[in-house]
């Protein structure tokens, strides 16, 4: 994950020099990611409309704070690079959600999240389909990380990290 995630501040930076205005704009069509779990769809809708459940999620990435009506995404762009705001308006579906608006700089970026039940009565299917002007990859990995962290949290309780975690035992022994 620690790649990914260095991969992804890269990918940050490159979209803070070529935001429109300085020459740049959209890298790619929308990716999609999708994920199977047991959790409700009232769940999965309630923790992604919670900023501190997203900055959660987003750990190391960046962060997400109330805003007005919706969120402030601040993603984060590597060491001496800053972050990356993202303004956005919560919009509530029977079926999802999906947060739309401007990045600094005036570049336009959306997250979409549907839900539906799984085939063969699996569970519950949520997709999350990113619009965001950052390479596919880059994109790509944002989406699959929110998605994995979101399954991990909702079936766990925890957000899985590489980070080592306190232990009341000797790591020698």
């Amino acid at each position: 994950m620690a790649h990914s995630d260095g991969r992804l501040a890269g990918a940050v930076r490159a979209v803070r020099e070529h935001l429109p205005g300085a020459g740049g704009g959209r890298t790619g069509d929308p990716v999609q990611q999708s994920v199977t779990l047991t959790a409700s769809a009232v769940d999965v809708l309630t923790a992604l409309e919670d900023p501190a459940v997203l900055s959660r999620l987003l750990g190391e990435l960046g962060s997400a704070a109330p805003h007005g009506a919706g969120v402030r995404w601040s993603f984060a762009a590597g060491e001496g690079h800053g972050a990356l705001a993202w303004d956005s308006a919560l919009t509530r579906r029977e079926d999802g959600l999906r947060y739309e608006g401007e990045l600094e700089g005036g570049s336009t970026a959306s997250l979409d999240v549907t839900t539906s039940p799984a085939p063969r009565d699996h569970g519950l299917q949520v997709r999350l389909v990113a619009d965001l002007p950052l390479p596919r990859l880059a994109a790509g990995a944002l989406a699959f990380t929110l998605l994995y962290r979101l399954r991990a949290l909702l079936v766990t309780g925890e957000v899985p990290t590489l980070r080592p975690q306190p232990a009341a035992r000797d790591e020698r022994g």
